[in-house]
């Protein structure tokens, strides 16, 4: 940082020349940053002026080399005066540092650091190796055996197989069970050839039952069904007095996808049933129209047949 002393004092290191002894004899200071940014402070009793306009005293203002400056509206300042900063100098070193910083990190971090699915091995030499193999234990799909070093700590490589309906858990060294040995990618060491087995878990989905009315009575539990498993649903546990249970249904208005009770359902995905009422009594073999109904029925609505009521 540099300091720049400006007035007509001899000893200043910019001395303004003023016959009418306005211009302070230390009249400001101009300071420069390493990185070029400059601010001036006015320490005068007639002021100094940037662009016109009168800086307040004793506080450094940023200031520019495109800014007019002038003291006491009697001497303006030559900015020729002052040299330019290497600004460009610094950056350029700057940015070469940081270049080469990142390119030894490039090199070396990777080694240092890394994921469970980049696990950097060991060579692997033959007379001390052993073999491990992959058993889909069900699933579907190929996986090449995996050659290590015994004794010498290692990553499994990523579980390639699948299996519909289910989701891999990680890895087991027997084909029984739900036991996980090993996790995907997981490190770990052998001193044998070893054979590890896929350890899957089936997905499930819940199918919830929708009463559909606000007077209906019963309740009935979420109920859950294996993925693409052909499933009956459960029987329907909801009463609505006058009135017998005619379906389920994915929409409430019944316009969706029918479902009759204890159908087999085979899902990938969760499913919302709403339960469809027609007018009858829940015990009655056929369909009757209530004795009392809430309103009064049109001859139309007498002749038209049973159907389900929202």
């Amino acid at each position: 940082m540099k300091s720049y002393s400006i007035g007509r004092d001899a000893g200043c290191d910019i001395v303004l020349n003023d016959n009418t002894d306005v211009v302070s004899r230390r009249h400001a200071v101009l300071t420069v940053s390493s990185s070029g940014k400059m601010t001036i402070t006015d320490l005068s009793s007639n002021g100094t002026y940037i662009n016109g306009q009168r800086i307040s005293s004793n506080v450094a203002v940023p200031v520019t080399r495109k800014d007019s400056v002038s003291f006491a509206h009697v001497c303006t300042f030559d900015w020729n005066m002052i040299p330019k900063s290497n600004q460009w100098l610094t950056y350029l070193i700057i940015g070469l540092v940081v270049a080469a910083i990142a390119a030894v990190c490039a090199i070396f971090i990777p080694k240092i650091i890394h994921r469970p699915d980049e696990v950097i091995n060991p060579p692997v030499v033959d007379t001390l190796a052993c073999t491990i193999t992959f058993d889909a234990n069900g699933g579907q799909g190929t996986m090449e055996p995996q050659r290590v070093n015994r004794g010498q700590k290692f990553g499994l490589v990523g579980n390639e197989f699948t299996r519909d309906g289910y989701t891999f858990k990680g890895w087991g060294e027997k084909a029984e069970g739900d036991e996980v040995d090993y996790e995907d990618r997981g490190t770990v060491t052998f001193n044998k050839d070893v054979t590890l087995y896929a350890k899957w878990e089936q997905k499930t989905h819940t199918i919830t039952f929708i009463q559909n009315d606000r007077i209906v009575g019963g309740t009935m539990e979420v109920q859950i069904v294996p993925e693409g498993i052909d499933t009956p649903l459960t029987t329907c546990a909801y009463t609505k007095k006058g009135y017998r249970f005619v379906g389920w249904n994915t929409e409430s208005n019944g316009k969706g996808t029918a479902y009759k009770d204890g159908d087999l359902v085979n899902l990938k995905e969760d499913l919302k049933l709403y339960a469809q009422w027609g007018k009858g009594s829940s015990t009655s073999t056929t369909p009757t129209t209530p004795t009392t109904p809430t309103t009064p029925a049109s001859s139309e609505e007498e002749n038209e047949p049973d159907r389900p009521v929202f």
